[in-house]
């Protein structure tokens, strides 16, 4: 989002007139403090920005110059062209062509590396949607968009994994696609950073509040630092089964729902397993699934259980005779 908007500030600035920061806030619908941080970005970057200060002062381009590509070397030109996930954009309601834009930057490329972009671009393609097509809706995605370019609080009806229904309210600093499921990342009432499920949020309202966001907040280093917390916080439940050759090929295709620690073959042609499942239940599930042809050896809780939902499946099939 912020590569877009700088692209953007670029576009406006290359008319060669003096925009000041009023007018550029306006026009990208941001705040002030963020144009003066993009306007730090790109002269970071080396384009050559300057102010003028006074009542007709604002932002200018360095007279004669004009945005290319030339700067950038090969591999980072051909990386323009590694394809978008398409649903992200449409998730976003971003009315763009992405054809279109590929072929807008084939215009700004050297001819001596536009086959090999349009080698990259025909070979291959990003699909972050689902096997079976189940598209997730996300009514509320606009409103938390425009809170996070817009540096404006918002307050969440909200809905916790346990059911649990709750007000929350948040300044949102950027969103997340992480496959086909979006997240927000936020700071709480509290400052304390937080992700919340925008599958989750029943109901989300523009407050007339901005918030000032963290200077040393980066949200791609804030994502991957949560999301190895997640991962490292995840309940373990650990099992060993024994399991048949048709049961293995089985559960080896799919590789979901566990872990596999350690595998031994038997002589029977079984395999043993230590498995790492999130929790109890989920174990259970996973191996009544496969009926017979999984064998439970540890722990003994697990085996209780596993006989207790035999004795009530044939009870319950006993009924119906």
């Amino acid at each position: 989002m912020k590569s877009e908007r700088l692209m953007k500030l670029l576009f406006l600035m290359q008319s060669g007139t003096i925009l000041t920061t009023a007018q550029l806030s306006k026009e990208l619908g941001v705040s002030a403090r963020t144009i003066h941080r993009d306007m730090e970005s790109l002269s970071s970057a080396g384009i050559p920005i300057y102010s003028e200060r006074g009542k007709h002062g604002g932002w200018k381009l360095m007279d004669d110059w004009k945005s290319r590509l030339s700067w950038l070397n090969e591999d980072e030109r051909l990386s323009l062209f590694l394809p978008p996930p398409e649903k992200v954009i449409q998730d976003l309601n971003m009315n763009l062509s992405v054809d279109d834009i590929r072929h807008k930057l084939l215009l700004s490329m050297p001819q001596s590396s536009t086959q090999r972009a349009k080698r990259l671009w025909e070979r291959l393609y990003v699909d972050v949607g689902t096997w079976r097509g189940e598209e997730h809706q996300y009514p509320v995605l606009e409103i938390l968009q425009d809170a996070v370019m817009t540096e404006r609080k918002v307050i969440l009806n909200y809905e916790k994994a346990n059911g649990e229904k709750t007000k929350v309210r948040i300044s949102p600093l950027g969103l997340v696609a992480k496959s086909s499921t979006w997240y927000v990342c936020a700071l709480n009432e509290a400052e304390q950073y937080r992700n919340y499920k925008v599958s989750r949020v029943m109901e989300a309202k523009l407050v007339d509040e901005h918030f000032e966001r963290p200077e040393e907040f980066r949200l791609r280093d804030f994502w991957e630092k949560s999301k190895a917390q997640f991962v490292k916080d995840l309940p373990e439940y650990r099992s060993t089964i024994e399991v048949s050759p048709q049961a293995y090929r089985r559960m080896m295709f799919t590789g979901r729902f566990f872990k596999k620690e350690k595998e031994t073959e038997l002589v029977s042609g079984w395999k043993e397993l230590e498995l790492n499942f999130p929790t109890e239940d989920e174990a259970l599930g996973f191996v009544l699934s496969f009926g017979h042809e999984v064998r439970v050896l540890s722990p003994t809780s697990l085996i209780d259980r596993v006989l207790e939902q035999a004795e009530r499946v044939i009870e319950s099939y006993e009924k119906q005779r």
